[in-house]
């Protein structure tokens, strides 16, 4: 304490000999060696950690949920569970987080926005972005052919957080997977029915639940010209569209090399 006493007298002294030599319209370079005194002595004296403010406050993405929100919660999770145990799927868990290669190269333009976390003990590890990955790290370590299993669990993002629009660092997702070898309608179907008996448990009024098929997606981007190795990257920018308020055909032209005035779409639109 004497010694960061003696310094804050030694700045309190040099601060006042370099306005003095400024009141008195000194050389610039003797102004500027006694500036760079005071710099070096405050250097030395270092943040003062007594004068620093403390906030109190959650990381940016993240959120506390009160007990009531927290009810809420586990009853919206108990419904869905007891939805899942009725159709025979299993409940398993994976790590927090994986080994790094586990999980680069399967995300593809979103792979920017996996969490690194320090190098321990010689392992490279990464904490999960979501709930798929792990799951057929899982089906290949245990040499699984079929199963129906769920995971509910917390995922991790690297993301630009909007809280307002529901954009968070850590969140959880719900998982449903049906594994094997099956007659490509049958699971789907199963899924949708899952999904509006979850739905209508939670009573939450009418809903409409809009049927999607990737054959579609994939046909439009062989029009576009889009090849394999850029797949993944346009699938995650057509991903995004609802969230980042610009044309799609702005983002997709960007990555293809395309003139935004071309619309090589209007081959099937005719």
């Amino acid at each position: 304490m004497a010694e960061r006493a003696a310094l804050e007298e030694l700045v309190k002294l040099q601060g006042e000999r370099v306005r003095g030599l400024k009141q008195q319209k000194a050389s610039a370079e003797l102004i500027e060696e006694e500036v760079a005194k005071l710099l070096k002595l405050k250097a030395q004296l270092g943040p003062d950690e007594s004068k620093q403010k403390f906030v109190l406050k959650t990381p940016k993405g993240t959120r506390d949920y009160s007990p009531r929100q927290m009810a809420v919660r586990e009853k919206v999770f108990d419904v869905i569970i007891r939805c899942f145990k009725r159709h025979g799927a299993e409940v398993i868990d994976t790590p927090v987080f994986e080994l790094k290669e586990t999980l680069m190269g399967k995300y593809g333009e979103d792979s920017k926005l996996i969490y690194d976390l320090k190098d321990q003990g010689g392992e490279l590890l990464s904490l999960r972005y979501d709930l798929t990955v792990p799951f057929a790290r899982y089906l290949a370590m245990n040499k699984l052919t079929n199963i129906k299993r769920y995971h509910i669990a917390k995922v991790y993002r690297r993301d630009n957080p909007a809280m307002t629009r529901g954009r968070y660092r850590e969140f959880y997702q719900c998982d449903f997977d049906i594994a094997g070898n099956f007659d490509p309608m049958i699971p789907d179907a199963e899924c949708l029915k899952i999904m509006c008996e979850i739905l209508s448990s939670l009573q939450i009024g009418d809903f409409l639940v809009k049927v999607n098929d990737r054959r579609i997606l994939d046909g439009m981007f062989a029009i576009c010209g889009v090849s394999d190795s850029k797949f993944r990257t346009i699938c995650s920018s057509v991903d995004k569209l609802d969230k980042v308020g610009y044309p799609w055909w702005n983002s997709c032209s960007r990555i293809l090399n395309y003139p935004k005035t071309s619309r090589p779409w209007r081959a099937w639109e005719t």
